[in-house]
Formats: structure tokens, C-alpha cells, sequence
């Protein structure tokens, strides 16, 4: 392991490794990224991977963008497959001020070179038949919408920072930092490395980490829950008709 580097990231689900390869792509080679287990073993290996542009904020908007286009160009770059699928998502009105809400967002989305497309009800029952459209004003359709596998994503980052100097040590706990004249020493199980700057991404461990360095972060885990269902005969039929309409 490295007694030095110019970067330190704790942590090593999506958003460390993210960090990670991002530093390594502006050309800061010498960075380290410490994970105390495997890479994603954290909140990563079960997140939704959900992919949504709707967004109210400008600048959060342009990151999401931002992403999306990167997933797409990320199995080139570095071999791996990112498990990104553009399905496109619609957005439910069933009120008039939900609706005036989403017109409003288009109007940001505009600025931000986000695809927004408005639906009727009828449009919305043509794109997915099993929908209840009743008692819908309308909806928003995001064409380049879609999901990736968090994990599969986790790894080409990882394989992206590795690529361009970076270096990943797995199984390695941070179990203190201090902050010297010069920067940081970022302390471990398997030794210690100077650095002159520490991301902290240690996502349900933030805390702990924040400890450390006399932060008092106000982070906490939270449920939530997935249910898992066998495969439903009129979302099957749907999905054939789907592929048939490709193949046409």
C-alpha cells in the first residue's frame, strides 16, 4: 500500500469510486480509494438504479444529464458492461396543478437540453396499455429515462480509475485520521498514508467517519422495502409485443 498519495477516498460503493475515477480523469493519477470490505458490499449492491432526468433544480439537472450520457459511453471506455437500459419514463398528472408543475419543469428542463415530451391520457394508454388512465389531465414522458445495474456501473468505474493510475485497496479499515501541517494521515489496518486531501464517502458509516475527524455528521440508515413478484402474464404478453414490434 501507498505511504503517500495526493488523494484519499474513504469508501467504495458507487459514489467513492465514482469520486475516484472522476479525479483520475482530470488527471490526478496519484489518488487511492480505501474500502474496508468489497466494493459495493454497502448501500450499492441493493439500490434502485434508477436513472431519472425530472429534476426542479438547474443544477442537479445537468449532473443527471451529465450521467446519463456518461453510462453510455463507459463499456467503451473500459470494456465492462454497465447494465444501462433507456426505457423511458412517464410521469402521472391527476390534477391540474400537478400538470402546471410539470410545465414548469420543462421549462427548466429546456435550458438544460433535456428531452420532455407532454402526453394525453390516450397517448400515455397507447405507450402502456395497463395503465389506468381515468381520471388523468396528462403526463410527461422522458425518453432517454431508464435504469442501470449499480454494481456493473461500480466496477467500470473502478476499472476506468485503475486505467488511468488510480489504485483500489479492498478489505482495508480506516480506523482514524489526523490532520498534520502539511494535510492528512489516513490511518488503517494495513498502515498509514499522508495525503493532502480525504473524500469521504462512507455512505451508512458517515458518521463514524465524521467522528473521526470531530464532525458530527447527521446521517442515519433508513429502511425501505422491494417486493418480489412472479412473473405477471399481462406484463409478459406486453413485453412480447414488444419485441415483436422490433423485430418489424
Amino acid at each position: 500500500m501507498k505511504s503517500k498519495a495526493k488523494v484519499v477516498v474513504v469508501g467504495g460503493g458507487v459514489v467513492g469510486v465514482s469520486a475516484l475515477y472522476h479525479l483520475a480523469k482530470k488527471g490526478w493519477s496519484d489518488v487511492v480509494l480505501i474500502e474496508r470490505k468489497e466494493l459495493t458490499s454497502g448501500s450499492t449492491w441493493h439500490a434502485a438504479g434508477l436513472l431519472p432526468l425530472f429534476n426542479m433544480s438547474y443544477s442537479v439537472g445537468q449532473l443527471h444529464k451529465y450521467a446519463v450520457n456518461l453510462y453510455k459511453t463507459l463499456e467503451e471506455e473500459t470494456g465492462k458492461n454497465v447494465g444501462f437500459s433507456v426505457v423511458s419514463n412517464i410521469r402521472l398528472a391527476s390534477t391540474k396543478d400537478r400538470m402546471d408543475e410539470y410545465f414548469q419543469y420543462a421549462g427548466v428542463a429546456q435550458t438544460i437540453g433535456v428531452d420532455v415530451k407532454f402526453l394525453t391520457p390516450d397517448q400515455v394508454k397507447e405507450i402502456w396499455p395497463l395503465c389506468n388512465t381515468t381520471d388523468l389531465v396528462g403526463a410527461i414522458q422522458h425518453p432517454e429515462d431508464g435504469y442501470i445495474q449499480p454494481a456493473d456501473l461500480t466496477q467500470a468505474l473502478a476499472t476506468g480509475a485503475r486505467n488511468r493510475g488510480a489504485e483500489i485497496y479492498r478489505n482495508t479499515n480506516v480506523v482514524g485520521m489526523k490532520q498534520t501541517k502539511d494535510g492528512w494521515v489516513v490511518e488503517t489496518d494495513k498502515g498509514s498514508i499522508e495525503c493532502e486531501h480525504i473524500i469521504s464517502c462512507s455512505g451508512n458509516f458517515a458518521r463514524q467517519t465524521g467522528k473521526m475527524v470531530g464532525l458530527d455528521i447527521p446521517v442515519i440508515p433508513v429502511e425501505h422495502q422491494y417486493i418480489v413478484t412472479e412473473p405477471h402474464p399481462e406484463i409478459q404478453k406486453e413485453k412480447k409485443m414488444d419485441y415483436q414490434r422490433w423485430e418489424f
